[in-house]
């Protein structure tokens, strides 16, 4: 048994040109590239806003200078470390209780977190 293919009908006249597009003006494009400049316009806005989120990030850099100095020991970083967590994310003002449990579960997790541990005894052991 033979198959043959069929061939695909060709519109006369169509042969290698692209078909119009009808109805386009200038001002059409202009307002959609207004309009994509605006958002660009509030995305770098919202860039602008991200290294103010970043300060309120608890910063440590001068504990870490006081550690290199000699200034504080590393269990006392540690504890400053800690202290700045819990006045960052329960406040100063919450109760002795609840800083003392979030507190614990910090200090937990320093030697129950492998990478965390390992990181600590790094310090120790500079």
């Amino acid at each position: 048994m033979k198959i043959s293919r069929t061939s695909s009908p060709q519109v006369p006249g169509s042969a290698g040109k692209a078909p119009s597009v009808s109805g386009t003006s200038g001002k059409g494009f202009a307002s959609k590239l207004a309009a994509a400049q605006t958002k660009g316009v509030a995305k770098g806005a919202l860039a602008a806003e991200k290294p103010a989120q970043a300060r309120k990030n608890v910063a440590v850099s001068d504990i870490g200078a006081d550690l290199k100095t000699g200034k504080l020991t590393p269990e006392a970083a540690i504890d400053k470390v800690i202290a700045r967590i819990l006045d960052q994310q329960v406040g100063r003002k919450a109760g002795a209780k609840v800083r003392e449990k979030i507190g614990a579960a910090l200090r937990e997790s320093l030697t129950d977190d492998p990478l965390l541990a390992a990181k600590f005894r790094a310090l120790t052991n500079e």
